[in-house]
């Protein structure tokens, strides 16, 4: 069983930072042992998606429902047989106009006795890293992001 909880105050506002951690195609451009990210099916307030972790030598492909409630609650479930329980919620409580707090949790336990030390070796290291990870991500596109509108972009 893999379980991870994290808390802070970032200096993004909470919208900025739910469609990051909103856009999961873009995963593997920045969160670590992600290969693929795939949305395979969407509606108004949610989305499918089936994503592919690099586990050592291992690849292991699932899906997940992510459900949204922008800007305050990203809740990420799998039913997926490999998983008894698949459980990321992210939520999003603005601090001031420019600052929120961030809340991260992860309740992973897989069924498969071959995953689970793979989990602990390397699932829990990365979501020890996931809010760090994001984080790192807003700031850059928020620097991008202001770079093209001084440029007239």
């Amino acid at each position: 069983m893999a379980t991870h909880r994290e808390s802070r105050a970032i200096a993004l506002t909470a919208e900025w930072l739910f469609d990051v951690v909103a856009d999961v195609e873009r995963y593997p451009e920045f969160v670590p042992l992600m290969l693929d990210a795939k949305v395979v099916h969407r509606e108004d307030d949610a989305y499918e998606t089936e994503q592919r972790l690099a586990l050592g030598l291992l690849m292991h492909r699932f899906r997940t429902r992510t459900e949204l409630e922008r800007p305050r609650r990203i809740t990420v479930l799998s039913d997926d047989r490999s998983f008894c329980r698949f459980d990321i919620r992210w939520t999003f409580s603005p601090l001031d106009d420019e600052h929120c707090h961030v809340d991260f949790a992860l309740d992973c336990e897989t069924s498969s006795l071959f995953l689970m030390p793979v989990i602990q070796l390397l699932v829990l290291p990365m979501a020890t890293s996931m809010v760090t990870a994001f984080e790192t991500r807003a700031h850059a596109l928020a620097a991008q992001a202001g770079t093209a509108a001084r440029h007239g972009d």
